[in-house]
């Protein structure tokens, strides 16, 4: 008899498995169908809980905007506008750690630092809103230039308000409203999308988990923060994706795309190999290797920073650069007491200071 009660219990143990199994292959396969309704659903459950508990709400509006960064400065300097400003960008569901190597080393290098702090999971284009009134606060403070450092989605919050009409960020730019953006540098920016996002779930509790830890976490975060709408915003030929990149390049703005890869070797790596074979072997094998070297970028382009593929970061007549690390090694360490360099980081500095020379010529 226990025998009996043991095999349907196994039975029915498998039968809620594989009828989980089947739901979730169910919403993987008909989401993609859905992904506007399922987004203007979240939206609606968000603006709900905030209309219900608008306390935690007001609560939670005071922790996002644009502030300095406060490791070495409480805020502009008297002579400011002789400072170059630059605006940090984080993306999808992170943690405010994503900085922790270069904000400190620009403050070093005498910019004035600022991070915007935004609800993450909210639609990408409510973000990009929220950057320009934040901009147009800054410019009241004196500010009249800057340069923005995106990482990841904040790279597409950042051209979704440099290129949006119904922003009009060009137009506040004439009006003087707004501090002019003549940079903008992208880092691990997925700016044709990425699969990843399937499994911002993972990050999400990452993000909450770390603001616990710190005593900042609110009850109602998880929503408060976005439902979920970027992730769709950020899945492959979506609606979002797809109006953005059919949109021209911003006007008067140098926009730099940096990539990382997780494969032992770089596109220019691999070039400069090509080129050492060929002297060695001559022309008559010239083929082949051209053949070795295909595959080997082929394999770069794949791999891309772990998150975000070479090709999706890749924009049309915007140079690109690559170093290596993941989506996050790349440009921050994964301890706060590393005395290792992420390799963006030394290259950023050196790509704001020359724009900074050549602007005071």
């Amino acid at each position: 008899m226990e025998e009996q009660d043991i095999k349907k219990s196994t039975k029915k143990r498998w039968l809620w498995a594989g009828g989980i199994i089947l739901l979730l292959g169910l919403y993987q396969s008909l989401t993609p169908l859905y992904r506007e309704q399922e987004k203007a659903l979240l939206s609606q459950i968000r603006d709900t809980v905030k209309e219900s508990f608008p306390e935690q709400t007001e609560n939670y509006a005071g922790t996002i905007g644009l502030f300095p960064y406060a490791a070495k400065q409480g805020g502009l300097r008297e002579d400011n506008q002789r400072q170059v400003a630059v605006v940090l960008v984080h993306g999808l569901d992170d943690p405010g750690k994503v900085w922790q190597n270069l904000a400190p080393t620009l403050v070093n290098e005498d910019f004035a630092v600022w991070h915007l702090e935004y609800p993450n999971d909210q639609p990408i284009v409510e973000s990009a809103l929220l950057f320009n009134e934040e901009l147009r606060k800054l410019r009241s403070l004196g500010v009249h230039h800057l340069t923005i450092v995106a990482h990841s989605m904040g790279g597409l919050v950042s051209r979704e308000l440099l290129t949006s009409t119904t922003i009009g960020y060009s137009r506040a730019l004439q009006q003087q409203q707004v501090p002019k953006v003549e940079e903008l540098v992208m880092v691990g920016t997925p700016n044709h999308g990425s699969q990843m996002a399937r499994f911002r779930i993972l990050s999400e509790l990452r993000d909450h988990l770390d603001r616990l830890l710190k005593g900042e976490a609110l009850g109602l975060g998880f929503v408060l923060d976005g439902a979920g709408e970027a992730k769709i915003d950020l899945l492959p030929g979506s609606a979002f994706l797809t109006e953005l990149n059919s949109r021209p390049q911003p006007e008067g703005v140098k926009m730099i795309v940096i990539a990382g890869i997780t494969a032992p070797w770089s596109e220019s790596d691999v070039a400069d190999w090509l080129r050492t074979i060929d002297e060695s072997i001559g022309e008559n094998r010239s083929e082949e290797v051209q053949k070795i070297g295909t595959v080997m970028k082929s394999m770069s382009n794949g791999l891309g920073d772990g998150l975000v593929t070479l090709e999706s970061a890749r924009l049309a007549h915007v140079p690109f650069i690559t170093v290596p690390g993941t989506h996050l090694s790349m440009i921050r360490n994964l301890t706060v007491d590393s005395e290792r360099v992420p390799p963006a980081v030394p290259l950023i500095v050196r790509l704001l200071k020359s724009d900074r020379t050549l602007s005071s010529e």
